[in-house]
């Protein structure tokens, strides 16, 4: 996984989309806890099981391109993810 710096910015002040652009952080931190916890329910790590995992038990349907993760998701539960964010505090 490449660690990019936190200083690095990859818009622009007057980008429609920056607030989504700002929180990429706070995905990309909590997608490391997910995995964390997904490794403690299974003995392997596969990313398409991890994805169906975090549709399954929040809500989230994370989007995939052929590299693997993006930052793009959107919510399928309502429910789910408001455990989600009870949980790791995600909004």
């Amino acid at each position: 996984m490449t660690t990019v710096p936190k200083d690095f910015k990859d818009y622009d002040d007057d980008d429609p989309n920056i607030n989504f652009r700002k929180n990429r952080y706070v995905f990309w931190n909590i997608l490391k806890k997910l995995r964390i916890e997904f490794m403690e329910e299974h003995a392997e790590f596969h990313t398409e099981d991890f994805i169906e995992w975090i549709n399954e038990k929040f809500g989230i349907k994370v989007e995939m391109n052929p590299t693997g993760i993006t930052d793009t998701y959107s919510i399928t539960d309502e429910k789910k993810y408001t455990f989600f964010i009870i949980k790791y505090g995600y909004n």
